[in-house]
């Protein structure tokens, strides 16, 4: 009898672990919540539906996209540095999850780079220097001698945040001038401000920018971006146009909460870097003003999400900018 039960308990301690064995191999066996911390209709919204459509497709499982916005979009973060480590809860993560966010937006961001597991970047992109088509400048030259002109002082549409005002600073310092930020409540707005002539110049995304450069609205005079790019084909850099080491741009990638386990983690890497490699994502993101930035490895996003983190957190503290 003795021996029966013995027997019986062997037999129930090998299934359980069956089963355990066989729920880790079946992730995902649910629907994958992607929380984003902007509003549905704008470019990180954009991409990532893009990529979670991609992802599931690969996974075998519905990934949601979930729409967090307010709070200087702390409020995704936050959400998913308080999930559960399991897999179903993944950020859109933009760089500045990764330090800068702790700084800009005390006390609301209650997070901080050790919050999240970084899976892969997915996108990048940069800003374009623009100019309304009556302002009289076709160059960064002929703009920074119009400011000149006019005591040194230019107004510039932008939106509010991280960004906008580490392209002020920059551009302050390289050129001497003085660039008066007129803040708006998104790229759209700020693009639209300056095409009315309500506003001169604008530094926005591609994808605001060129569709109104194409239909002759807009004027583009430089790219942010250390290298041109083919979403800006022929616009020179800053750096070409006298502002040496002019370098400002920024990405998007895929988390999740600290602390998920290495065979998740590797699984949605592989899931994410299948959809960066497909044609059709790539054209797409490339219609959305982004160009696919995939990772070699989670381990590399780490270390680059930690790097640039780090950068731009000391840009913060040391610039003293602070989230409206």
């Amino acid at each position: 009898m003795r021996l029966l039960w013995t027997r019986r308990a062997l037999g129930i301690v090998i299934a359980a672990a069956a089963l355990t064995a066989g729920a880790q191999e079946a992730y995902p066996n649910r629907p994958i919540k992607l929380v984003v911390g902007f509003a549905p209709g704008g470019g990180g919204d954009s991409v990532a539906r893009l990529v979670a459509e991609h992802i599931g497709r690969t996974l075998k499982q519905q990934v949601i996209v979930e729409n967090r916005p307010g709070a200087g979009t702390t409020l995704a973060p936050a959400a998913v540095a308080a999930a559960t480590p399991d897999g179903y809860t993944l950020l859109l993560a933009p760089d500045s999850v990764f330090g800068p966010d702790k700084v800009m937006w005390a006390p609301n961001a209650k997070y901080d780079e050790t919050s999240f597991t970084p899976i892969s970047k997915l996108a990048s992109t940069f800003f374009v220097l623009a100019a309304n088509k009556d302002f009289g400048v076709r160059t960064v030259a002929e703009l920074m001698a119009k400011a000149r002109a006019d005591k040194g002082e230019l107004f510039v549409a932008s939106t509010q945040g991280l960004y906008p005002a580490l392209i002020m600073e920059n551009f302050n310092r390289a050129s001497g001038l003085k660039l008066n930020q007129v803040p708006y409540k998104g790229g759209a707005p700020s693009v639209l401000a300056v095409v009315s002539g309500e506003v001169p110049v604008t530094f926005a995304v591609p994808s605001s920018v060129m569709p109104m450069v194409k239909d002759g609205k807009l004027v583009a005079l430089a790219v942010t971006s250390a290298n041109r790019s083919a979403l800006t084909e022929g616009v020179p850099t800053l750096a070409e146009s006298g502002m040496r080491g002019f370098d400002v741009g920024y990405w998007f990638g895929l988390a999740g909460p600290a602390g998920l386990p290495a065979d998740i983690t590797q699984k949605l890497f592989d899931a994410a870097s299948a959809a960066l490699a497909d044609p059709a994502v790539k054209a797409r993101l490339n219609t959305l003003g982004y160009e696919p930035a995939p990772s070699r490895s989670s381990s590399e996003f780490r270390s680059q999400a930690i790097q640039d983190g780090a950068a731009l957190r000391k840009i913060v503290e040391t610039l003293g900018i602070k989230g409206n």
